[in-house]
């Protein structure tokens, strides 16, 4: 018996994704290779079918014409190997062996690969991730908490298939796992919900955002990007967004921006050569709006926080027709919230100060005439209108003053929205942003409108903080406080001053008329209790803030 060699043993039947990849399946749903790699998998219906044999020379002419190659279009374009999600601009040292093997009319043109990208004197790394979730945590848990975030979050981030991923979801908790990158969104999802509701534990939910973390920083799972990796990344930036640092969230925003455009998201189709000439799998009208409000979200999401942060933008040049048409679905808010984006200037600050001043002026105009019929879109608007006025501000310092009653109303109609989402323990994060940053721009407008409506964006920060009780809302309201009394206190030394000037008389040569009096309705310190919260300005030149 020693002697006889083992017999290989075949499977019948192979997965698609195998075939594609030419790699031993072992039949299984989902396969041992498939499960490592975090592929999707899944089977012909039809039953089995013959290997996918490689395309010869006229058939790659089909899949990737030789006169797009060479052409020289204006619109940029690229190649997208549809079986890897990978795609790259046609002036890669990637697709450089491709369009020289089809211009020199090569019988097997080279396939779309890094050839000799490095020396290979080393092993890539293996994969250092496994599926856990479902071991973790009950069906039954998993499944109530994904309800709360569709009814909670989904409306205004909504580039997930609902009924796709509970299916997928009974699949993975009942014996049929399914690929790394769906365990890395279903972690998301249950993360955020979680955040919103306080059903788990902050360990718990802690675990559910690092395993998704490990997942997507996986050395296997980051060599296959996917459109399942964009979701997982953007559920991450949005927790990462609402509870941690702004460096933190613009770096995971920024990854998702990548991974975009590792997979020709922003690409319009008709501009993209695909390496084989049967398109994209599973590619139907359904999956497509998914795939484009994937990237819509992701791109809308990076802007919101890189305006706000300061930090650069990667302008991607979405095609017009990316764009979302407007939803007659009922709670489906997440083309507003891209048109409210939309309505932002890419363009970075440049020499053209009058030119910029214009497009940052029409934004404010925009944003301003835009509506936004759900309380979170009303602070991000307001948020939007703020990041503009700080850069306003900067190149003109006498901005009209029909430019900054559109500032402040903007800001008038985030302070019920912020109230009522703190109301019902929805821990967006800008219900106290916004406010805070609507007291900062109020007195840096420091006009008699602005002055009138700072005692109500107090009055609600002091609300939300009562409301929240955390160190951050703590420190926020410290801080406003402490502006205020600064901004009172340079105004009495202007009083001051006058008095000296005018003298003690003045009272009595003053003419009557309404300009006669000094305000009397300045004095804010009784309206804020400042008596019971002394104040040291050089306590905000020591505040840690977050950055």
């Amino acid at each position: 018996m020693s002697g006889l060699r083992p017999v290989r043993q075949r499977s019948n039947r192979a997965c698609l994704a195998c075939r594609q990849r030419k790699r031993k399946c072992d039949g299984k749903l989902p396969c041992n290779t498939c499960t490592g790699y975090g592929y999707d998998c899944h089977y012909d219906s039809t039953g089995p079918t013959k290997a996918v044999q490689e395309p010869s020379r006229s058939q790659a002419k089909a899949a990737v014409s030789e006169h797009d190659l060479k052409g020289t279009s204006s619109f940029p374009s690229g190649i997208l190997d549809s079986t890897k999600s990978r795609y790259v601009g046609r002036y890669s040292s990637v697709a450089f062996p491709l369009c020289v093997g089809l211009e020199v009319q090569a019988a097997k043109p080279p396939r779309l690969h890094s050839f000799g990208y490095h020396t290979g004197i080393r092993k890539e790394p293996d994969s250092i991730s496994s599926l856990q979730l479902a071991k973790r945590m009950p069906w039954n848990t998993a499944r109530t908490l994904l309800e709360f975030f569709f009814a909670t979050i989904h409306p205004v981030f909504g580039f997930l298939d609902k009924d796709h991923l509970y299916e997928r979801c009974e699949t993975h908790w009942h014996g049929q796992p399914q690929s790394l990158d769906f365990e890395a969104i279903v972690c998301g999802v249950v993360a955020l919900a979680s955040l919103f509701n306080g059903s788990l534990d902050q360990e718990e939910e802690m675990w559910l955002i690092l395993h998704a973390k490990e997942i997507l920083e996986d050395p296997l799972v980051g060599r296959f990007p996917s459109v399942d990796q964009i979701a997982a990344w953007t559920l991450r930036t949005i927790y990462i967004r609402a509870t941690t640092r702004p460096h933190v969230a613009w770096i995971c925003s920024c990854t998702t921006m990548h991974l975009v455009e590792a997979t020709g998201l922003n690409q319009a189709p008709q501009f993209v050569m695909l390496t084989t000439n049967k398109g994209v799998q599973g590619s139907t009208p359904e999956r497509s709006d998914i795939v484009k409000r994937t990237a819509r979200v992701a791109h809308s999401l990076h802007v919101i926080i890189a305006y706000e942060y300061g930090r650069s933008v990667m302008n991607l040049d979405f095609p017009a027709q990316n764009a979302l048409a407007l939803s007659n679905r009922a709670g489906d808010f997440t083309p507003r919230l891209c048109s409210l984006v939309e309505a932002v200037p890419l363009t970075q600050m440049g020499a053209d100060s009058a030119a910029t001043i214009q497009n940052l002026s029409s934004a404010i105009k925009k944003l301003a005439d835009t509506p936004a019929d759900h309380d979170f879109l009303v602070l991000v608007r307001a948020d939007l209108v703020f990041s503009i006025y700080r850069r306003l501000r900067l190149l003109e310092p006498n901005l009209r003053q029909s430019l900054l009653d559109e500032v402040i109303s903007t800001g008038i109609s985030a302070l019920p929205a912020a109230r009522a989402l703190a109301s019902q323990n929805h821990p967006w994060w800008n219900v106290i942003s916004t406010v805070f940053q609507f007291v900062c721009v109020l007195l840096a407008i420091d006009t008699h409108a602005s002055i009138t409506n700072l005692s109500n964006a107090m009055d609600t920060l002091g609300m939300i903080v009562d409301h929240l009780k955390t160190h951050l809302a703590t420190e926020a309201l410290a801080t406003a406080r402490n502006l205020v009394r600064a901004s009172l206190d340079r105004r009495r030394k202007g009083v001051e001053i006058l008095e000296g000037i005018v003298g003690p008389s003045a009272s009595d040569d003053a003419v009557e008329g309404p300009d006669s009096h000094l305000p009397q309705d300045l004095d804010f310190s009784t309206s804020f209790s400042y008596d019971q919260h002394p104040v040291d300005l050089d306590f905000m030149l020591n505040m840690d803030f977050l950055t």
